[in-house]
């Protein structure tokens, strides 16, 4: 039923649209022409670059708390989707160069869907031998004068690369209202309801890796399939007045998980032969306001442009968790169908946390033309974190503390950029993960510092490359050998990234970025040899490229290839044994056609081409990687 409600939606809208003037919206949409550079870049559903949210440096910026709409702080409970998201950007380096209020580890920039002055459908739909069956409507509608609205509907049904079914709802509306360019208020809802989506198993070994098992199939038992519903909402609103700039948003991110489970495979035999547990939850909920109001007044004096901001920052997060259970489904291969009665669950008592920041600062840009930029600005952050056990309150966590950040660079030449930044933060401590005996608790805050510096080079043909350093230093957290998640040291990330973007030969696109990263712990966890030098996950090498070239014989085609390869992963926390290197190789292509007089692009690709066997850490557990797949996505803008 569903199922037809949303074709049939995507069908009126597109008969609603037919006869207006068609202007191009996600039919164009390809995240290796958009990028600027290969720090991160994503654009509807591709992404390219070495950095995406979850993963800057070797740390999340997600996990951190570093998330900006907009450029404004925005606390990310619920995944936005691409119903709401128009792209994201990984701002690292000299991306981060004047961007208020930047912190360690990175910024991920999310930027919401707008609606424009014409009226636009785009429908979109996509099928492959793995992976998402979906198809999805976004429209743009002009009301009134200064008035129009951006919305979105989406059905997904996926089956994943280990043999798991789920089904994905999602709707989306984004009012814009405009007086000129003065004022712009922007409300919005997301919402989205996932059913299905069984967990793919984590394996735990002793110094080696599992046994390769056939992707593809799902071994657990057939009812241990969850439930949950994600919502984002708020508002955004400018206001240019007498010089200064009001930017402020209010935001509403919320994950309710009604059901949820995870196979956990303990003591794997190099034969495959595992423990097999089945952990259950229930009635789980994430939950968070949060919102930014900055003042920014900027002059011109002679080549000087000076930016002044003023900011005023804010959170309420919620949570509660726990009350599970843990189900054995016996010693028995990895690969071996489970076929258990499901037990009678109810949810037990349950932790709660309540997390209040408010963060108020000053920050000063200046932009000299022919010269340089130079920015800094300095926060005061209150932070309080309560937590209520079944058991009874924990000691209440506070940290008051000032942060500071500041960037400078050196146009040297009309080529040559130097660059240096320092920053100082306070960030959210990773969650422990759903195979942690403490699973979902959060540890406190911590203070994370990062300095970084490098150069930008302009070469023929609109070519730039960017080369850095960069040093991240912050607590670690992971399991313990009892699989406990806690403070085990402190994490020292050093390395150097590049980048090199631009258009080499006329019709072709490049992004090729490198990251080459040296993690080191220290603290008593490494002196009492509970781990080693290493962190968990932690690699020497990745290299993430792609190009997408317009063949000059073909109107309207396009070739692209992706790559990215990974050095050795450090596999255990004694650093005992890696997950070998390897790489992957995705080849694809785009025709660009008219469809009704409407355009339209056909886009095909086949990823990981050789099929390559891998595997991924999760802690000291492991989950392997997707295998061949072949995937087409037809997009029309009507």
């Amino acid at each position: 039923m569903t199922r037809s409600l949303l074709l049939a939606g995507a069908a009126l809208a597109a008969l609603a649209f037919a006869a207006a003037p068609a202007a191009a919206q996600r039919s164009n949409e390809n995240a290796v022409t958009a990028a600027t550079d290969a720090f991160g870049t994503s654009v509807g559903n591709e992404r390219v670059g070495i950095y995406n949210p979850f993963q800057a440096r070797g740390f999340s910026p997600v996990q951190a708390g570093n998330v900006r709409l907009d450029g404004l702080y925005f606390d990310l409970q619920a995944n936005p989707g691409e119903r709401m998201i128009a792209g994201t950007n990984v701002r690292v380096g000299i991306s981060a160069q004047s961007y208020p209020f930047s912190a360690p580890t990175g910024i991920a920039d999310y930027a919401i869907r707008r609606s424009g002055d014409e009226a636009v459908a785009s429908v979109m739909a996509s099928a492959g031998t793995v992976g998402p069956r979906s198809v999805s409507v976004d429209a743009q509608l002009p009301i009134a004068s200064g008035l129009s609205v951006a919305a979105g509907a989406a059905y997904i049904d996926e089956q994943t690369h280990f043999g798991a079914d789920q089904e994905v709802v999602g709707l989306t509306v984004i009012p814009r209202w405009r007086s000129g360019d003065a004022v712009e208020v922007m409300p919005f809802v997301s919402w989205y309801r996932m059913s299905g989506g069984e967990a793919q198993p984590i394996y735990f070994t002793g110094s080696y890796l599992p046994p390769e098992i056939e992707r593809g199939r799902y071994f657990g038992p057939d009812w241990a399939r969850g439930e949950l519903t994600g919502l984002n909402a708020g508002v955004l609103g400018t206001v240019r007045t007498g010089g200064w700039t009001l930017r402020g948003g209010l935001f509403n991110s919320v994950l309710d998980m009604e059901r949820s489970f995870t196979e956990i495979a303990l003591n794997t035999g190099p034969d495959g032969v595992a423990d097999r547990l089945m952990a259950i939850e229930g009635d789980r909920r994430n939950g968070s306001w949060s919102g930014e109001l900055r003042a920014s007044r900027a002059f011109t004096e002679g080549p000087r442009l000076h930016n002044l901001h003023f900011t005023l920052r804010g959170r309420d997060q919620r949570r509660r968790y726990g009350g599970g259970t843990t189900l054995s489904l016996g010693r028995r291969p990895i690969d071996e169908p489970v076929d258990v009665p499901e037990p009678a669950f109810t949810v037990g008592a349950q932790t709660r946390d309540q997390v209040r920041q408010t963060s108020y600062g000053a920050g000063y840009d200046m932009r000299w033309r022919g010269v340089g930029e130079l920015g800094f600005s300095l926060q005061r952050t209150d932070y309080r974190k309560d937590v209520a056990t079944p058991g009874g309150p924990l000691p209440v966590s506070e940290n008051q503390t000032w942060l500071m950040n500041a960037t400078a660079s050196v146009h040297a030449a009309d080529w040559l950029t130097f660059y240096a930044g320092f920053a100082r933060g306070l960030e959210e401590s990773p969650v422990a993960p759903q195979v942690a005996v403490n699973r979902d608790e959060a540890p406190p805050a911590i203070i994370t510092r990062q300095m970084d510096a490098g150069v930008r080079i302009v070469l023929p043909r609109s070519m730039r490359l960017v080369a850095g350093l960069f040093d991240v230093s912050k607590p670690y957290f992971a399991l313990d050998s009892a699989r406990v998640f806690r403070n085990l040291g402190e994490v020292h990330h050093r390395g150097v990234e590049l980048s090199l973007a631009g258009q080499p030969l006329p019709g072709l696109t490049a992004i090729v970025g490198a990251v080459f990263l040296d993690g080191e712990l220290t603290g008593d966890a490494r002196a009492e040899g509970l781990v080693g030098r290493r962190p968990i996950g932690w690699f020497g090498r990745y290299v993430n490229g792609a190009l997408d070239y317009r063949l000059p014989f073909v109107e309207g085609l396009s070739v692209d290839l992706a790559y990215e390869s990974t050095s050795d992963r450090a596999a255990d926390r004694l650093n005992s044994f890696v997950i070998p290197a390897r790489y992957v190789v995705a080849l694809g292509a785009r025709y660009r056609f008219e469809m009704a007089d409407a355009p339209a692009t056909l886009r095909v690709q086949m990823a990981n081409i050789m099929g390559n066997y891998g595997w991924n850490n999760l802690g000291e557990g492991f989950h392997y990687n997707q295998p061949r797949r072949v995937s087409a996505t037809l997009a029309v803008d009507l």
